[in-house]
């Protein structure tokens, strides 16, 4: 069984490793660093192991609340995982990959802020609304 406790834990080091890969990818000298691609492989599998444990955990069970309005809120928070697992994958092959121009750089940078941002948002939203929904879920007996 899982804790929300885990949950907030699991997200103090996702924002924790954010915090440091968000001024790492800002220097083009350190693209494809070993050190670097090492970190972020790291945090790939944080942030795919803890968005594999909601998905068999908790959303699973709030999925099937007898509040239709809570069912649909899991079933979309469910489906912004699906949509963060894709493109994540990509960023993080694409990252490490040898050797890119300048251009490319420009557009890696990008993509860093934007997918650090979905994460950021996406642990936003857990802290304020769906651990707090779980949390009144398992004081209903259902957790």
């Amino acid at each position: 069984m899982y804790s929300v406790e885990e949950l907030h834990q699991q997200n103090r080091e996702i924002s924790q490793m954010l915090d440091v890969l968000s001024v790492v990818v800002e220097h083009r000298q350190l693209h494809n660093n070993p050190f670097v691609c090492e970190l972020m492989n790291r945090f790939r599998e944080k942030v795919w192991i803890h968005l594999v444990f909601e998905d068999n955990t908790v959303y699973g069970e709030l999925a099937n609340d007898q509040d239709p309005e809570v069912a649909a809120t899991a079933r979309r928070f469910h489906d912004s995982a699906r949509r963060i697992k894709k493109r994540f994958a990509g960023y993080v092959r694409q990252y490490c990959m040898a050797e890119i121009s300048d251009a490319e750089h420009a557009a890696l940078l990008e993509e860093s802020r934007e997918v650090f941002a979905m994460i950021r948002d996406r642990i936003r939203f857990e802290e304020q609304f769906m651990f707090p929904l779980l949390e009144r879920h398992a004081a209903r007996g259902h957790g």
